[in-house]
Order: structure tokens, then C-alpha cells, then sequence
């Protein structure tokens, strides 16, 4: 007889909350399960909240009400029935940081984040209701019991334990066994394996296996004329819509491809960009047998191209088996199993689970992707400085003599790059690509082409950071520590010609240079009377008299690591001639750490004398000068550029949703050396931005604020507070604010933090905290500055507005841009004209990226607000309107501003109404046909709250809200928040018409 539980004397919990944050003021339901000798008892109460809360749909399917949440007991007196009812047992719970929050016990808790990580360590989420759909055969969050996920909760921990040791042979495998003192380890050991035979014999059953149809033969020369076949796009369930955008800018891109071409082309958002030159791509590859390199600048859309872009059209084309691809990173993206035998075993609990799970992910699971790596599991195992001992090292790494080659997952991620014809990576390792030998640049997509520009600047800089520059010479030599290549290498010989004490007295000297130059860069601040809010950044000008003391210390430490220098060359020498370390790869390591020491010598003596034009030559320092920073930056990276990308090219497509500036590609052409390219006979094609997918026109607005100066950091905080609140009263949903100055975002929330807070507005700023947005049972304001410009992708009305600081124009004080604006200046053009050149192309793409957080789907509406004066006569801002799809800008204040809004949130919402109507009105007609065969007669009452619940579910699906408020009559009105929209002349038709064909 199968049990109904493996663990016997425990109690299974589950707290339900009515939030995304788990906090305990927000539970709105405890239940648990005690197995105790395997008799089970029920617990099951719900909790008052103390407030009005919005119930999801799931919560009203187990029949949760307001009114019986009110009548509810307190929170306290629950806990105190609860701690009766669990008596001394352990507590089974999903995340024991949050019980342990409010639940004050001194039962043992058993974590199952814990649970799930140390048995299954090639899991990549571990939410509840990801580990309840992995672990239980058609799971479906509809069909939890009354009871809550405490019963779900035991059936998914029986069928893990059970597929755990039928997977490692009904034992406990070594690894494990380290975690003796771990609270779950001695259930585990306890496990009845009959009872584990029960759960696997009745897992073993198959599901009715899916027929599908014999797979179509279509001719893929036609490329393009492939999105016209529906059948393919249809496969497998997936819904599909031709959109004519794609089809066309896929035709251009297979041009690109079979005519040796250099695409640029602007693909709006909606357009499917991705599937437009997959498409062309795969079949290309796979027709002429030609790699192709697809670059991107974000991981979300690399993850999304590997695990679900390009899978899919595979599939959908039936190439899964004649083309395949895979994703590469920089090697420090990779753990080592050779430099994770050498971690030193940690001795605290934490620590050791930390230990066991990467050994187990290594060793057992042949996975080596840091990033696969759950982000709650590096706080919770104290993974950062695991990771960091095991993490591959680029300058020790050489898979042609190590000797863990066969079981190292970079060595297979660098085999799999040999076989395969589509390969993703990121725009930094594009620029480096150490694999021409392997997989030569011939054919080059490079998808989020507007970042590429940046990426070169930052690939061609020279810099001397001096935390790492301290680190570097003493990986070289510390005897104090006992440590270092050379130190290392100097006991494997008994020569005495080596002149280590030369060289430890040059290191030392020179790392006493770092601080004489860090307390001269103080100086500079403090006489120079710098603000030190930020980070100082200036130019490193050595005919500044007040910097000649930097440039001086500078010189010292130049000399010193010439002398270093030729210690370490001797060094070297020495060493070279003993055969025993003739295959030692710790001395090439030495000899590229000498390298290394060369380039920083350069690079000062670069910056001391500064003869060559056309570079920016620029310090930064820490604000509590911590580190200092020297640089040597190219203003032209164009034929560096040319030549490490585009010089062996066949073919290249840029492409962005966000890449012209001035409806042009010149900027980026002339920053990338696009132009050279043209030179040695290579075709340019430059396909004129698309036009739009989405209403843009229609469906969204700009207000700019005329009467805010964001300059003035402490006034502004206070007026946009304001606004801000008075703007909470007059939209739905969440909001994003963006700010152009880290200053001010600070300023801000210092501000308004308070009063947010008294009107139940949450105000985050954590990258994790962008999922709340999508949040409807709370009200969240995301603040964020430069980073969150783009990437956020919230589809639907849960967020529809964006508030942006200030027009976020270039710094013309930052060292590189005014090098840049100079250079412009000295070619004949003046300052205004040189800064427009400069700063337009960047302005015009942030603020288009910025825009594209607004609208997502075909059904998404909203607004931005400018806070500073976005004047309509300014000639910038004139052609910034022209850049935006023709949107409206809206300059009016207060009152007529928000009724201007109000009034545009109604249009947006009625064309949604009309849009959903008319896609599902033969469902719907066919929905209420069945309904009145199983119910006959039906007022017309009831047909209306059917067509409401119909209605609301099918909104949901769009990630739109169905409120109960909002909801069709006879055809007369809508009723919107409670007020009548009379509905006039077509509208009015269009109502009435439709309720006679559905009714």
C-alpha cells in the first residue's frame, strides 16, 4: 500500500500570502499537515489581514471571500493554535527565512529551497510553484485542494525523494554524506525504500502520448514566403499571426546573407526582430554549411534565443537534427572542475551546503554555467567566494594540456562551438572573439546594435584600476604570504640566480607609488574645492599645474616597473633553462603577468606624455578614495573596430529596435567603421526604419512638465513629490521613474519615501524588484537611472506610466564626451554644432529605449511624463518628436493635463474593449450557446455576468485587468469606474450590434 507520506513525524506548511513581498503582515492563510506515526492531522484557518485586499483568482477559486477574511482570527491567536497543533515537530516549509520571520519556535525547520538544491542541483527556479509542476504529473494551480499547497506540498516532496534514489541506485551518494549536520540529512537517511518503490512504480505510468501529424514538406529556398505558412508556425500548439513587418524585413536580411552584404536596419518592438533573421539564418547555415555568429548585448535575450528562439523555428522548419547551436561566454562565466579540487573545505554549515551543491552541479550534473546558478542560492550557501576560488581563470585555463579535459563543461561548451552553425554570444567576447580558429567571423548578426558603439569604446580602453593593479604584482611575488607565480615556481629550483629580493623590493616600492598617487589625487580634489557626491572623473591634462604632483608619482611608478621589469625578464631567463618547468603552466602564466606589466608601463608613459591625438586621457577617483583609476581612451575606435569584426566578414546585419538617430544610421556607420567597410568594396544596404507594429500614435502620450526645474536638486525633490502623489490619484497600476542623475533618484526617495509609504505605495530599486510591477494586488514605484533605461518588459496595465527626470542629454564635462566635442571643435565646427553631433544620436536612442518600456503588446496603452521643460521650439527637441512614431505632446498643466489624461485612458481602453470583443466573439457566441443548452432559459442578466466572467478571463490572458466596474449593458453605455461613457454614432452601433450577434 502506497503511504501517503516517506517523511513520518514532521509538519508540512503553507502560508499563503495576498502579496508578492512575503511579509507576515500580509498572510492571509496558514494550513498544515502533521504526519505523526504516520496518522495524519489537518490544520486549516484563515488569517485577518486587518484590511481590504485584492483576492487573485486563485484564491477566490478556494473560496476565500473579504468578508470571511474579516471575520478571521488575528494573526497571533493563529500562531498560537498553530504551535499547539505542531507540537515539537519539524516544519516543512518552502522558505524557512520567512517563517522564522514571525513563527518565534524552536522546532527544527526543514527548508525545501535547501531540499530541492542539494538533491537536484540542475534546477533553475526555485519557486513553489515551479518545483510543484517539475515534480507532479499534470499539476495545475486550479486544481490545489481546498486545503491550500500543504497536501501538493507532500505528494511533490514523496515523488522527489523517491525519483532521488531511484536516480543514484536507492542510495545516498557520497557527496551527501558530508552533510551529516544538516537538518534534513537524517530524514533522508530514515527513508523507508519500499515505500520509495511504491511512488516510482506509480510515476513509472506514461502519459497518453500526443499524436502529431505527419510533419509538412515545404521548400526552404523560399525563405521568407515561409511566414505565410501557417501550419508551420501552428505546430505544437504555439498561436501564430503573419505579421507583414517581418516578413519584409527578413527578405532584406536574407539578401544580406546570400549577397555578402552589410545590413543596418531598425526593427521596432512587436516586429519579431528575433524570428526575422532566424529564419534566413537557419536555413542559410544549413544550406551552405556557414556559421553564423549572432551577438547580443543583454543575457535575457541570449537565454531566449538558446532555450526558446531558436529550438522552436528548428523545430517548426525540421532542421532539429541538420543545424545546430549553442552559446558561449567568457571563460569566467565557467567553474573549473581542476580549481575546485583545490577549495579549502569549509567548516561552517552555511558554507558546506555551498560546498556539496557546486560539487554535486560539477561533478554529478556536468554543469558549469555560473549563471545557470539560481540568484537565492548565492546568499543562501554563501556561494560568491566558492565561485570566485572555481571560477575558470582565462591566463591558467589551457584545455590542450589539462588533464581534466573529458569531464571540464568550457571544454565541451568550446567542442560544441566546432559542430555548430549558430552560435550566440555577447557583444564584449565579439570584440575579443578568441575562436577565429574555430569559428571564423564570416557571417555576423549583432541584435541590440545600438549598445555596440558603447561596448567599443569600453573593448579598446586602457586603464589601470589600482586595487587590480596591487592584485596582479602580487599574484607575481609575496613571500610575506607565501604565494605568487614566481614565489611558486622559485621553490621548485634550487637555483640561487634568481633575484627574488630584487623584484619583492620593486613590488613593494611600486605598490607604495599606488598610495603616494591616491594621497596626490586627494590633494587635487580637496584644493580644487571638487564636489564629492560622486565619483570624481576629469581629464588627466598634464599642463595642469595643480595635477603635476599626479603626473610626477605617476613618473615614479613608470620607473619602478621598468626596473621590475628587468628583474622579472632575468627572472624569466633563469627559469626557461630548467627542463623540469619546461611544461609548467604556471610559468606561462608568469610570462603574461610580465606582459601585463608592459602594457601598464605603456599606458602610463601614454598618459605622462601625452603626445598622440586623438585619445582622452582621463582619471577617475573613488568619492571615499578608496581606488584610483587612470585611462587612455581611442575617440576613434572605427578601424580598430574594422579591423578585429568586419575586416573577414562575409556578411553582417545590424540590427536594433532603437538604432537610427535622426532617422539615419550615420552615427553608428562612422562610429564602427561601417564606412572603411564601403571602402574596400563591401555593399552597405541601410533599410529606413521601420514603420511601427504598435499604435503608437494612438494608444500613448507624452506630457512634458513646463514648471519643474530638475537642475535645482532640492526643490525639484519636493514638487515632483507632489506630482507624483497627485499623479498615484489620477492613474492605475504601478509606476517607473527614471532618473538621468543618481543624485536626484536619492533626493527623491529621501523625500518622498514617507508619504509613498502612508498611501500604500511601495518604492523599490533592485534589478529583482522589476517583477513587481507586474503586481496588481499592491501598488509599486520602480526608481531606477541609466540601467533601467531599457530591459524592462511589462506587458499589459499593470504599469503604464513612466515618469523620466530630465531629457537625458550627454554630460558635456565627462572626459570622453567633451574629448569627443573638442575633437569636433579643432575639425571647424563650433561647440553647439560639435555637442548636437555628439549628443543627439545618444539622446534620440536613450529616449526611444525609454519610450519602449511603455508598450509592449498590441493591447498595451500609457503615458510618459518629461519633468523638465521639453520645449517645443528647442530644435533638438523638434527632431527628438519626429524620432517618436508621431506620438502627441501634451504641454499643459495641472488640472487640464490630467483631464486630458483621463479622457485618453478612456479612448485607449474603449479601442482595447473593441479589439478583444471582436477576436472573441465567436467564442464568446459559442460559449453562451452551450451555456443556455445546459441552462435554458437565461435572463438577460445572467447571459451579461457570463459574458463579464468570459470577458475577464480573456482580458487576464492579455495581461489586462477586467474590472468588475467595467462591463457591457444592452448595447446603450459602458460603464467605466462607475461613471456612464456614453457612447455615440459608430461606438454606439458597434456596442449595440455586437450583443444582437452573441445574444
Amino acid at each position: 500500500m502506497k503511504p501517503y507520506s516517506i517523511l513520518n513525524n514532521v509538519v508540512f506548511l503553507d502560508i499563503e500570502t495576498n502579496s508578492i513581498d512575503n511579509k507576515s503582515d500580509n498572510i492571509i492563510k496558514i494550513c498544515a499537515v502533521k504526519i505523526k506515526d504516520n496518522v495524519i492531522t489537518k490544520f486549516s484557518t484563515l488569517v485577518n489581514p486587518n484590511r481590504l485586499v485584492a483576492l487573485s483568482i486563485s484564491e477566490l477559486f478556494r473560496g476565500i471571500t473579504q468578508k470571511e477574511l474579516d471575520r478571521a482570527p488575528q494573526l497571533k491567536d493563529v500562531v498560537k493554535k498553530l504551535l499547539f497543533f505542531t507540537e515539537d515537530f519539524p516544519l516543512v516549509y518552502h522558505d524557512e527565512a520567512f517563517l522564522e520571520g514571525f513563527l518565534k519556535v524552536d522546532n527544527e525547520f526543514l527548508d525545501l529551497i535547501e531540499f530541492f538544491a542539494i538533491l537536484f542541483p540542475d534546477l533553475r527556479s526555485f519557486n513553489l510553484e515551479y518545483l510543484l509542476k517539475k515534480f507532479l504529473l499534470n499539476y495545475k494551480e486550479e486544481n490545489s485542494k481546498v486545503l491550500s499547497y500543504a497536501e501538493d506540498i507532500i505528494e511533490m516532496v514523496n515523488y522527489a525523494i523517491s525519483r532521488f534514489y531511484y536516480e543514484n541506485g536507492y542510495s545516498l551518494p557520497m557527496s551527501i554524506t558530508e552533510l551529516e549536520a544538516w537538518s534534513w540529512y537524517k530524514h533522508l537517511t530514515k527513508v523507508n525504500m519500499d515505500y520509495v518503490k511504491c511512488f516510482i512504480e506509480d510515476k513509472s505510468i506514461e502519459p497518453e502520448k500526443k499524436i502529431v501529424e505527419p510533419y509538412p514538406v515545404f521548400a526552404l529556398k523560399d525563405y521568407e514566403k515561409l511566414f505565410d505558412q501557417k501550419e508551420i508556425w501552428r505546430r505544437n500548439g504555439r498561436s501564430y499571426s503573419l505579421r507583414p513587418q517581418q516578413r519584409d524585413a527578413s527578405k532584406f536580411i536574407r539578401e544580406g546573407l546570400e549577397k555578402g552584404k552589410i545590413t543596418i536596419m531598425e526593427a521596432p518592438t512587436g516586429l519579431g526582430k528575433s524570428m526575422a533573421y532566424l529564419l534566413p539564418a537557419s536555413i542559410y547555415t544549413y544550406i551552405n554549411e556557414e556559421k553564423i555568429i549572432i551577438s547580443t548585448n543583454t543575457k535575457g535575450l541570449q537565454n531566449q534565443l538558446v532555450e526558446k528562439d531558436i529550438p522552436n523555428l528548428l523545430e517548426a522548419l525540421n532542421l532539429k537534427r541538420d543545424a545546430s547551436y549553442t552559446l558561449i561566454k567568457g571563460k569566467s562565466n565557467y567553474l573549473c572542475f581542476d580549481r575546485f579540487r583545490d577549495i579549502e573545505y569549509p567548516e561552517n554549515m552555511k558554507t558546506l551546503m555551498g560546498y556539496v551543491y557546486l560539487k554535486r552541479l560539477i561533478t554529478e550534473k556536468g554543469i558549469g554555467d555560473v549563471e545557470e546558478i539560481n540568484p537565492i542560492l548565492i546568499e543562501k550557501f554563501n556561494l560568491n567566494s566558492l565561485i570566485n576560488q572555481c571560477n575558470c581563470d582565462s591566463e591558467l585555463c589551457d584545455l590542450g594540456v589539462c588533464k581534466y579535459k573529458d569531464q571540464c563543461y568550457y571544454a565541451s561548451k568550446v567542442e560544441a562551438l566546432k559542430e555548430s552553425q549558430l552560435i550566440v554570444v555577447n557583444h564584449s567576447l565579439l570584440l575579443k572573439w578568441p575562436y577565429k580558429s574555430i569559428a571564423p567571423l564570416e557571417n555576423i548578426v549583432v541584435d541590440e546594435a545600438h549598445n555596440l558603439t558603447r561596448e567599443a569604446y569600453d573593448a579598446f580602453e586602457s586603464t589601470l584600476i589600482s586595487h587590480e593593479f596591487e592584485r596582479h604584482l602580487k599574484e607575481i611575488y609575496n613571500s610575506a604570504e607565501k604565494s605568487g607565480y614566481l614565489y611558486y615556481l622559485s621553490r621548485r629550483t634550487k637555483k640561487d640566480t634568481l633575484p627574488l629580493s630584487e623584484v619583492e623590493s620593486w613590488i613593494e616600492q611600486s605598490i607604495n607609488q599606488t598610495a603616494n598617487i591616491k594621497a596626490a589625487f586627494e590633494s587635487y580634489v580637496s584644493t580644487s574645492g571638487i564636489s564629492k557626491d560622486y565619483n570624481i572623473k576629469e581629464h588627466l591634462n598634464k599642463n595642469n599645474p595643480k595635477m603635476a604632483s599626479i603626473i610626477k608619482y605617476l613618473e615614479y611608478l613608470k620607473e619602478n616597473l621598468g626596473s621590475l621589469n628587468i628583474d622579472l625578464e632575468k627572472a624569466i631567463s633563469v627559469l626557461k633553462d630548467i627542463s623540469t618547468l619546461e611544461k609548467d603552466k604556471r610559468l606561462k602564466i608568469l610570462i603574461e603577468k610580465v606582459e601585463a606589466i608592459n602594457s601598464y608601463s605603456r599606458l602610463l608613459e601614454d598618459v605622462i606624455i601625452q603626445s598622440e591625438e586623438g585619445y582622452c586621457y582621463y582619471f577617475e577617483v573613488d568619492k571615499f578614495f578608496k581606488w584610483w583609476k587612470i585611462s587612455s581612451i581611442p575617440l576613434d575606435v572605427s578601424g580598430a573596430f574594422y579591423e578585429k569584426v568586419l575586416s573577414g566578414a562575409k556578411s553582417c546585419l545590424f540590427i536594433s529596435a532603437t538604432l537610427s538617430a535622426d532617422k539615419g544610421y550615420n552615427s553608428l556607420k562612422n562610429t564602427l567603421g561601417i564606412n572603411i567597410a564601403k571602402s574596400q568594396n563591401k555593399e552597405i544596404v541601410e533599410i529606413p526604419p521601420i514603420k511601427p507594429v504598435f499604435d503608437y500614435k494612438g494608444k500613448s502620450a507624452i506630457y512634458a512638465i513646463e514648471n519643474i526645474d530638475p537642475n535645482n536638486t532640492d526643490t525639484f525633490s519636493e514638487e515632483m513629490k507632489k506630482f507624483v502623489i497627485e499623479l498615484l490619484a489620477n492613474v492605475d497600476g504601478n509606476i517607473i521613474i527614471l532618473f538621468t542623475s543618481r543624485k536626484r533618484l536619492q533626493t527623491f526617495k529621501e523625500e518622498a519615501l514617507e508619504d509613498l509609504k502612508t498611501l500604500g505605495v511601495r518604492v523599490v530599486d533592485g534589478k529583482k524588484d522589476i517583477e513587481k510591477l507586474r503586481s496588481r494586488e499592491e501598488r509599486y514605484i520602480l526608481l531606477g537611472s541609466k540601467g533601467y533605461f531599457e530591459g524592462i518588459d511589462i506587458p499589459g496595465d499593470t504599469m503604464t506610466t513612466v515618469i523620466l527626470d530630465k531629457v537625458p542629454n550627454i554630460n558635456s564635462k565627462e572626459p570622453f564626451y567633451k574629448s569627443l566635442i573638442e575633437n569636433q571643435v579643432e575639425s571647424g565646427k563650433n561647440y553647439w554644432q560639435a555637442y548636437a553631433n555628439v549628443n543627439f544620436p545618444i539622446v534620440s536612442i536613450d529616449l526611444k529605449q525609454i519610450y519602449g518600456r511603455i508598450i509592449r503588446t498590441k493591447y498595451d496603452y500609457g503615458s510618459l511624463f518629461i519633468m523638465s521643460k521639453f520645449d517645443g521650439n528647442n530644435s533638438t527637441v523638434k527632431k527628438l518628436e519626429n524620432q517618436l512614431h508621431g506620438v502627441p505632446v501634451i504641454r499643459k498643466d495641472g488640472y487640464e493635463m490630467f483631464r486630458d489624461l483621463k479622457m485618453r485612458v478612456t479612448r485607449w481602453k474603449q479601442i482595447n474593449l473593441y479589439k478583444i470583443m471582436k477576436e472573441v466573439k465567436d467564442s464568446l457566441k459559442k460559449a453562451i450557446s452551450e451555456k443556455k443548452r445546459l441552462q435554458n432559459p437565461m435572463t438577460f442578466k445572467e447571459i451579461e455576468e457570463f459574458i463579464n466572467e468570459f470577458m475577464s478571463i480573456e482580458y487576464s490572458k492579455r495581461n489586462l485587468k477586467y474590472d468588475a466596474n467595467i462591463y457591457l449593458t444592452s448595447g446603450v453605455n459602458i460603464y467605466i469606474n462607475g461613471e456612464i461613457l456614453k457612447l455615440e454614432g459608430a461606438n454606439r452601433i458597434k456596442i449595440t450590434q455586437y450583443f444582437k450577434d452573441i445574444i
